[in-house]
């Protein structure tokens, strides 16, 4: 079972405990966060959580974010059907700010730098996410284009930049301009949920 280690956090699989159960209820039901977060409903239950992990035990790079053995948040890596690998995350509000998304990032693509073959990453972010897109630049994304997604906690289409992966792992500037017209076509984000 995938662990990845930070300095201070644990990125890893749930052990779909009680308290992670209570921690992810009360943090993703938070509408502070669920409304920058494309599939997760609002108000959130704890069938939608025994749901969500479920799921992120199907997929091998959705892994949870801990703290001191406590859950903060999620992040992963999911291929998609144009082989470029989406890139989400979430953290609970208490822990914005803290440099916790971008440490918990740069862990994932260092150990996907090492376990995928030469993967080709992509990204997006609602308009006015600011925090979000103050992460994604300092983990080296770049913008490639706007579009719109649904967003499930607010029932409607939002706007939205999508971002592809210069550094550190790599897409070069043919590949940059392959990712923004395939995801240009893409209608929908993953994020884990």
């Amino acid at each position: 079972m995938i662990a990845i280690s930070t300095d201070r956090l644990v990125l890893k699989k749930t052990n779909k405990s009680n308290k992670d159960k209570e921690l992810l209820v009360s943090q993703i039901g938070d509408w502070d966060v669920a409304k920058w977060l494309s599939n997760v409903p609002h108000p959130y239950t704890e069938d939608d959580a025994k749901d969500w992990f479920k799921k992120i035990h199907q997929k091998e790079l959705s892994l949870n974010i801990y703290l001191d053995s406590s859950l903060i948040g999620g992040i992963g890596l999911t291929q998609d059907k144009d082989e470029f690998y989406e890139f989400g995350y979430w953290l609970g509000r208490d822990y914005w700010g803290q440099g916790y998304a971008t440490e918990a990032g740069k862990g994932l693509f260092h150990y996907a730098a090492q376990k995928l073959d030469s993967p080709k990453i992509k990204a997006s972010y609602m308009k006015g996410n600011i925090a979000s897109e103050n992460v994604l630049r300092k983990l080296g994304f770049n913008k490639v284009g706007e579009g719109k997604t649904y967003c499930v906690s607010r029932k409607e289409e939002v706007d939205c930049i999508r971002l592809a992966l210069l550094k550190p792992i790599g897409l070069n500037k043919d590949n940059v301009i392959e990712a923004a017209d395939k995801f240009n076509k893409k209608e929908e984000i993953w994020v884990p949920n």
